[in-house]
């Protein structure tokens, strides 16, 4: 088995290894894409302490190829979502072969293509963050970030009836939100807070969602956020962001925090399949296997020209 190894800051390494099934319920699986993230980015740069070497990337999909026990669910060929959450540094999924635990293995519909299941992450931490804060129908909610994952937030509040508020500086991003739908964008500038006030009658929002990946300050919360708001921060990168807890405890805000979106992994699957998210322009290069360390070094300099770095390695 080929296997990318991260084996010292800013390093990657090949190594070969051998894994059989030898457990009745896991499942061996071939890698046929893998998502690289910001967080997979401060692995690779030292941001995060780790023990070297280990396996990035916890977002793939792939396809089974042996069981050991017959199943109504899992089968030989059948296409499959890789837990993200079963990544715990020494086991990332930047390897042509995994084998996982079949609670650990969902199944695609057909429905559902592996560029689109790239983000069923994304999603079932949406649903996650709009379920914690209690979000109702007609609730303007605040999203700071114009991200991927600010996005698949904004379009799941449409989805549900409330009202997203997009807040970004990048172009690129504001012009993903309107081909998505999303009707109210605004950029993080002086007069964030008028706008804001004209939008939601004078009250501010109740409801806000700060992405941890966001370009503007999260102080920014001060500015939109009304007295005894819900505020939820939220992200799958670990980015470091700073929270002042001056105007926090002014305002008694009640803070919510969430990095994980696992338990509804199935019902982000569901919502896939029946379209409810427009994932068709969300664009990543895609790079092969084999030429991987140079795309990590390359996606670097991209960070570090304030560019979008993340991008699908392609397996096959």
């Amino acid at each position: 088995m080929n296997n990318w190894q991260i084996v010292e800051p800013k390093r990657l390494g090949g190594i070969t290894t051998t894994e059989n099934l030898e457990n009745l319920e896991d499942v061996k699986i071939k890698t046929t894409k893998c998502f690289i993230t910001l967080n997979d980015l401060s692995l690779y740069k030292g941001e995060l302490k780790r023990e070297y070497p280990f396996t990035p990337c916890s977002i793939a999909v792939g396809q089974v190829v042996e069981t050991l026990k017959e199943s109504n669910y899992i089968s030989k060929g059948s296409k499959v979502y890789l837990a993200p959450f079963a990544c715990n540094g020494k086991d990332g999924y930047l390897r042509d072969f995994v084998i996982l635990p079949s609670n650990e293995v969902y199944v695609l519909p057909e429905t559902v293509t592996e560029a689109d299941a790239l983000f069923i992450n994304h999603i079932s931490l949406a649903i996650t963050i709009i379920d914690r804060l209690n979000i109702d129908r007609g609730n303007h909610v605040a999203i700071v970030g114009g991200s991927f994952l600010a996005n698949v937030i904004a379009q799941l509040l449409m989805y549900y009836q409330s009202v997203p508020i997009l807040i970004d500086s990048v172009e690129d991003n504001l012009e993903l939100a309107h081909k998505t739908n999303v009707y109210y964008t605004l950029t993080p500038d002086k007069n964030l807070e008028s706008e804001v006030l004209a939008i939601t009658g004078g009250r501010k929002c109740s409801k806000v969602i700060y992405v941890n990946d966001s370009t503007a300050s999260i102080d920014i919360i001060d500015k939109i956020a009304c007295d005894g708001a819900d505020v939820g921060v939220i992200g799958i990168s670990a980015t470091k962001a700073k929270l002042s807890c001056n105007f926090a405890f002014d305002k008694q805000l009640n803070l919510t925090f969430i990095k994980d979106g696992s338990q509804n992994i199935e019902t982000a699957i569901n919502l896939l399949a029946q379209k409810a998210i427009i994932l068709s322009y969300f664009k990543l290069p895609t790079f092969k296997f084999e030429y991987a360390p140079k795309h990590f070094e390359n996606a670097v300099l991209k960070q570090e020209e304030k560019q979008d770095a993340e991008f699908i390695i392609d397996m096959l």
